[in-house]
């Protein structure tokens, strides 16, 4: 997994304000973040030559082109990353991740003056995904700013998140293909707008029943469990099967939804820990569950590299 350096801007886009613009065909929306200028729009030439610099810069560094890449930077950015430790770090990923097959702007969001922002100006963010030949798994973003007094744009910063497929098929293997997805989601948390493939159709493996109403049902009517409340989910404990039960309260966007962890042996001295789910609200959703209840119970092997 690598990430690369890059410059620390402010918090200016943690918050951004879709605009949606009337046009004759389909409606056009923009995204501001809150402390832009005041009715500060970005014209539709102004993105469009945002997206040439983004895809200039990329294209450069693909047909390896460093030093034409590097002049595109901001005079801040080329000081922290001179070219030769520039040119080395993309020779390196490169040789890692191989030759670019896609790249894709999934957001673009604006902002001018904002407050906290490193130089006035305008700053655009350019969220995106890649994929290599040696790599599957990317996400990243890019941020260019154009100056007052300037004609063009230049890369303030750019960070890439990857899981190469090589470290992903060792992960699988030593683990499970499930705890692999499990890692490039967590690992991908750090991509903003980035929504990660689906989790495979196996999450309920594990857990004997049908609907999280049936389970439910069961559960209560045996003697040998316990039921308590935590934060509004129901937790039984089924001691008789070393198995905890979570179920999500009405109103809770998972809703209705169970998590299983249980315990069963292997071998005579050791046991294993496991974790299913049954889930019937909307996927992405319990795929978000599934992905925070295996972090916190430690089903994620994020130690793997």
């Amino acid at each position: 997994m690598r990430r690369a350096a890059a410059i620390a801007l402010a918090a200016a886009w943690a918050f951004a304000v879709p605009v949606s613009l009337a046009a004759q065909e389909a409606p056009r929306e923009v995204n501001i973040t809150s402390g832009s200028t005041p009715g500060w729009i970005p014209s539709e030439e102004l993105e469009a030559e945002a997206v040439a610099t983004f895809d200039r810069y990329f294209r450069l560094l693909s047909d390896g082109d460093y030093p034409s890449a590097h002049a595109m930077l901001s005079e801040g950015l080329q000081s922290m990353l001179p070219l030769e430790e520039f040119s080395e770090q993309e020779r390196s990923n490169g040789r890692s991740w191989g030759s670019e097959k896609s790249r894709t702007v999934s957001k673009i969001t604006w902002t001018k003056d904002a407050p906290g922002i490193p130089e006035p100006g305008i700053y655009v963010a350019l969220d995106m995904t890649a994929t290599f030949a040696n790599v599957d798994r990317h996400c990243g973003y890019t941020i260019l700013h154009r100056a007052p007094d300037a004609d063009e744009f230049v890369i303030a910063r750019t960070e890439n998140t990857v899981l190469d497929n090589r470290a992903a098929a060792s992960i699988a293997e030593a683990n499970s293909p499930l705890q692999m997805e499990l890692v490039w989601r967590i690992v991908a948390r750090n991509c903003p707008n980035y929504a990660p493939p689906a989790l495979p159709d196996t999450l309920s493996d594990g857990v004997e029943y049908s609907t999280v109403a049936e389970a439910r049902s069961e559960l209560e009517a045996r003697e040998a469990t316990e039921t308590k409340q935590e934060n509004g989910w129901t937790i039984i404990a089924d001691r008789a099967n070393l198995a905890v039960w979570s179920f999500a309260p009405p109103g809770d966007a998972t809703y209705p939804s169970v998590i299983k962890r249980w315990v069963e042996p292997v071998g005579p001295d050791s046991s294993e820990a496991s974790i299913g789910m049954l889930c019937e609200a909307e996927k992405p959703v319990c795929d978000s569950l599934f992905e925070e209840m295996a972090l916190i119970n430690g089903f994620i092997p994020l130690s793997i590299e």
